[in-house]
């Protein structure tokens, strides 16, 4: 979790539930341990993750950057299927076959990860992307199925966040 990753209730990895569940009935023991060595635990629905206390003006322009890649993200997985939420599952394939049959799909893809020269490529980045921070789980090795966690929620909330004005509806102050 110190890296980024990201506790959830439903997901398929029994120690990662069990942490997740160990955390979710002692939240204040753990709050207050972690307080102490300037991690701030946060809890959502069905996911946990840790927030620093201090923050630099680097670091808040870094973190800018990672939502706004997030919201790419987002962006991409919603046009892929607008119904990829919690509890979706999805093939690495799948998703190469839309990218390779989509042009819309696919020039969103290639705005993701502009360092990727392949379809292939670019599918493995973004399912690397998601896994890595807890938002999807690898669920049948064979044929490459994953499912999203609840744990997602989080960068849809984050990007639920973002409110955009036309300037005729700019609120005054």
């Amino acid at each position: 979790m110190s890296r980024g990753q990201f506790l959830s209730i439903d997901s398929t990895d029994l120690e990662v539930k069990h942490l997740y569940e160990d955390v979710e009935e002692n939240f204040a023991d753990y709050e207050a341990y972690f307080q102490e060595i300037g991690l701030q635990l946060m809890a959502g629905d069905g996911y946990c993750y840790f927030a620093r206390q201090q923050e630099s003006k680097l670091t808040i322009e870094q973190k800018l950057q990672s939502f706004a890649q997030w919201v790419d993200i987002l962006d991409f997985l919603k046009t892929y299927d607008i119904t990829f939420s919690t509890g979706f599952q999805f093939r690495t394939t799948h998703i190469l076959e839309r990218i390779n049959l989509d042009v819309e799909l696919r020039d969103k893809a290639r705005r993701l990860f502009r360092k990727q020269l392949t379809n292939q490529e670019l599918v493995e980045k973004l399912v690397g992307e998601l896994t890595g921070m807890g938002f999807a789980e690898l669920i049948n090795e064979e044929d490459g199925t994953h499912k999203v966690t609840a744990a997602f929620r989080y960068a849809e909330e984050m990007v639920g966040l973002i409110a955009i004005y036309n300037e005729e509806e700019i609120p005054e102050e």
